[in-house]
């Protein structure tokens, strides 16, 4: 330990003051275990002579009853007999003396002491029976018990007690006091790192001051990003509802120029039908009749398309994935292509927009084969590995440059990377003039957060 560490020990004197605090304390506990018990045993030692001499006392004064009764005036004068059978107690053990005064409080002894000095500082246990004769007290019986062995006892206990007090008081003062001097030591290595670590302490804090301004130019930069992505998901925003304007004027003007113009072509046929009939003229009127069945089901199929486009209806009716399949069908129909299809779902429920999403990606990607790639080969995947909806389209076909489409707005690649973004997804377009195309998206399956 050093001398700085001892320094600071002196300096705190927490085992003096503890010290000063445990001394009367480990006092008490020997005076308390040294005194108790042999003091409790001399008492209930005094009880049990007591009780020993009244005991030997009434025996003495049975015997004298006896005798006053047969002899009422001479029994007195007996004296070597009583003399003699008093010996007999006085022989017991711890029975110090036995004595019998008269009614007048004279010994019968003529030896013995006078009653007032029975009862005297000795240390003897006394207790007294009278004798009574026909009502009447005739004479008192004395019993003394020694307390020579009771207190020889004691003192054996007190010593031995008193041993026993002193080791508890001493290992009550010892102990604590022996903690409470490592635990000083403890405190001042303690207080010496402390101080010794005061200079790595400024140190930290000047670079936790650097580092906090580091920081906070990282937070600055990081909210102007967050600026920058919050503007361009306005932008996202704007477009996509100029995009929603742009498919309804294409919707509006399909309708027009097709379907309007098969309507009005059903209803010249059924007008030259109507006049066919009335002349009947049937060779005439069956013709009009299939070209009629014809146009009907081109303009219900251009219905069923502008339909399509507008929402997606075929999603509500069989789910996304026939969906899909059926787009493929479509597909290999049209081209003659082979379409591969994977779907790695399961039982997810996905939410309606994230569907619209996936279904709109694909359609799209497959109307740009169908338009573009002259493919051969055509690979279509959904599967959902973790928290995002992965969809891949893949083609062997004459590929594209990405960069001069995306600047002209081609191939609706725009469109589909904005409906990616717009739900926080990310759009990946892998293609070369030749080498085929690859398109890549992934759909968060929970929104995130706006900011």
């Amino acid at each position: 330990m050093s001398n700085e560490a001892v320094g600071e020990r002196g300096r705190l004197r927490l085992r003096d003051y503890l010290d000063a605090r445990l001394r009367p304390l480990a006092l008490l506990i020997c005076i308390t275990v040294a005194l108790t018990a042999p003091f409790a045993y001399y008492v209930l030692g005094v009880g049990a002579l007591r009780v020993q001499a009244a005991a030997a006392a009434g025996q003495v004064a049975d015997v004298i009853r006896s005798d006053a009764e047969l002899r009422p005036v001479l029994w007195k004068y007996d004296s070597l007999k009583l003399l003699n059978h008093l010996r007999n107690y006085e022989l017991q053990q711890s029975v110090a003396r036995a004595e019998v005064v008269d009614a007048r409080g004279e010994p019968i002894d003529p030896e013995a002491r006078a009653a007032a000095e029975l009862r005297g500082d000795d240390p003897l246990v006394w207790q007294s029976v009278p004798v009574v004769v026909n009502n009447v007290v005739v004479a008192q019986a004395w019993v003394a018990m020694s307390l020579g062995e009771l207190r020889r006892e004691t003192l054996a206990m007190l010593a031995l007690f008193g041993a026993l007090g002193a080791v508890l008081a001493g290992l009550t003062w010892w102990l604590p006091l022996r903690s409470m001097s490592r635990a000083e030591l403890e405190i001042g290595a303690l207080i010496e790192r402390v101080e010794t670590s005061q200079g790595e302490l400024a140190t930290l804090a000047g670079n936790l001051e650097r580092q906090v301004e580091e920081r906070s130019s990282q937070l600055t930069l990081a909210y102007h990003e967050l600026r920058r992505k919050e503007q361009n998901l306005r932008e996202i925003s704007t477009r996509a509802v100029e995009l929603q304007e742009a498919e309804r004027r294409v919707i509006a003007r399909d309708l027009h120029d097709a379907a309007g113009q098969t309507l009005t072509a059903i209803r010249i046929n059924l007008e030259l039908i109507t006049q066919a009939l009335e002349r009947e003229r049937m060779g005439d009127a069956q013709p009009l009749v299939r070209r009629t069945a014809t146009l009907v089901d081109e303009t219900v199929e251009e219905i069923r398309r502008a339909v399509g486009t507008l929402g997606p209806a075929v999603l509500e009716d069989v789910g996304l994935v026939e969906a899909v399949v059926r787009l493929c069908d479509d597909v290999g129909e049209h081209t003659g292509s082979v379409v591969e299809r994977s779907f790695e779902l399961g039982a997810l429920e996905l939410p309606p927009a994230l569907e619209t999403t996936c279904y709109r990606v694909v359609q799209e990607a497959l109307t740009n084969v169908t338009r573009h790639a002259r493919a051969g080969h055509i690979e279509v995947r959904l599967a959902c590995p973790g928290e995002s909806l992965e969809i891949e389209i893949g083609d062997d076909g004459v590929g594209f440059d990405v960069h001069g489409a995306a600047a002209q707005d081609r191939h609706g690649l725009v469109g589909m990377r904005e409906r990616v973004e717009l739900i926080g997804g990310r759009l990946e377009i892998d293609t070369r003039l030749g080498g085929g195309t690859r398109i890549r998206a992934a759909l968060p399956l929970r929104r995130p957060t706006t900011p």
